[in-house]
């Protein structure tokens, strides 16, 4: 009895042994959560501190260079003060918009206006001044004589050419209008000499006032010889001009002078042309925009702007057809406004463009805030303007006091030199995109 009991627990005893040994073979096997995926020892990683670098991915890294980079900027350019603006873009990207209210600047609208003039009256343009009448028979012009303006800021005569040694072209004789008229064989006019400034609206100016525009002006409208005796008509005072060098030739006049408006069908009988408008522009730009001979040359060329567009010919109307023009042209948003033109840093950077493409050669090298550049510098002490192009392709286009834009621009190409040097190669490598951070 005793042996069979023994038989009977042995194999019993064998099966739970083997149940043991299983499950703890079962139980030291690792433990996979996710189903059909192994587990390897490289997930495991040992604890590190968060100040590691490791830890610290390039799209952080990026973004942290960016803030920082972009509060050093903004502390470059926060004195400027509320009429100033200041825009620096690189490869067309902005690194820099400081853009204030929109503003009426005389530098931005002068600007403006040669920019436009070249884009609309071509480079060759020039002012022409026509005298005219009936056809000369045997010497004797029969009626009036006409002095038809074209809006030539710079007719003078040969006599008062002394008053404008320092402008910045040369001015267009008058007297080659009388000579023309005495080389032909003209010896006598039957009628007056009328002055015709009708292709702008005629200015009104008080006695001695200086003329901002005029289709017809000579001397800059002086009478005689005086700075300060100015008509109250410049077609008026061009005409008493005219008559008195027709007569100091040895053309008789009958008649006197006069103002009016020549018919369409009008002979021109002599014709003389202003510097073409290349070289007017040229002057300009190398000169600060300043015209201190010519007072009449921005609101002549607002003038012009608006005939060429079908308007009167007034420099209020030439100038919302320039900002029309330009609007839908470049994009810009500037406006018309009856000071001027409001504009902004924006709308100067798309004008800086479209002269860069258009006419490059008006261009020069300029230096700005320690910033060397290709572009244009108009400096006019609180309303001064900068546009221009580094070797990099970097622009950069302001407004405003010209020492203050001058430190901003300077400080910020510091920020930008700076953060070029000590720039970690992760913080902009090619993986890392803005959308990431």
């Amino acid at each position: 009895m005793r042996r069979v009991l023994v038989i009977a627990i042995v194999p019993m005893l064998l099966v739970t042994g083997f149940w043991n040994w299983t499950r703890d073979q079962v139980r030291s096997e690792p433990v996979n959560s996710v189903p059909h995926q192994q587990s390897s020892p490289e997930v495991q990683m040992s604890p590190v501190g968060v100040s590691s670098f490791r830890r610290v991915s390039p799209a952080i890294v990026a973004w942290e260079e960016r803030r920082s980079q972009a509060a050093d900027l903004a502390a470059a350019v926060n004195t400027l003060g509320e009429d100033e603006c200041v825009l620096i873009k690189d490869q067309g990207v902005e690194l820099v918009s400081v853009t204030k209210n929109r503003q009426f600047s005389e530098t931005g609208r002068k600007f403006v206006t040669v920019v436009t003039s070249l884009q609309l009256l071509g480079t060759d343009f020039a002012f022409p001044t026509v005298i005219g009448g009936n056809e000369p028979v045997d010497g004797v012009v029969t009626g009036n004589l006409f002095l038809v303006g074209g809006g030539d800021p710079s007719v003078a005569s040969d006599s008062l050419s002394l008053f404008f040694d320092d402008s910045l072209w040369a001015y267009t004789s008058l007297d080659v209008l009388a000579n023309a008229l005495v080389a032909s064989g003209v010896t006598r006019i039957t009628g007056d000499v009328i002055g015709d400034g009708s292709i702008f609206v005629e200015e009104q100016l008080a006695p001695g006032e200086v003329p901002t525009w005029s289709g017809l002006i000579v001397d800059d409208g002086r009478i005689f010889a005086s700075v300060q005796n100015r008509g109250i008509s410049s077609a008026q005072t061009a005409a008493k001009t005219m008559l008195d060098l027709l007569r100091a030739s040895g053309i008789t006049v009958d008649g006197t002078s006069a103002t009016g408006i020549a018919s369409e069908d009008l002979i021109p009988l002599a014709v003389v042309n202003s510097a073409s408008l290349r070289t007017i522009s040229q002057a300009l730009f190398g000169n600060n925009l300043t015209d201190p001979v010519w007072a009449s040359t921005f609101g002549n060329l607002e003038g012009r702007i608006g005939v060429h567009l079908g308007g009167p010919g007034f420099p209020q109307q030439g100038r919302r057809e320039m900002v029309l023009t330009q609007n839908a042209a470049l994009g810009t948003e500037m406006r018309s406004t009856e000071s001027g033109i409001e504009l902004g840093c924006h709308d100067l950077d798309a004008l800086f463009g479209s002269l860069e493409t258009e006419f490059p050669e008006y261009f020069g090298d300029i230096e700005v805030g320690g910033v060397d550049a290709t572009g244009v510098l108009i400096s006019a002490g609180a309303d001064s303007l900068v546009a221009g192009r580094t070797s990099l392709g970097v622009t950069f286009a302001a407004m405003g006091n010209e020492s203050s834009i001058e430190t901003a621009i300077g400080d910020v190409f510091d920020v930008i030199d700076r953060f070029s040097v000590e720039r970690n190669p992760l913080a902009f490598s090619p993986e890392v995109s803005i959308d990431e951070l």
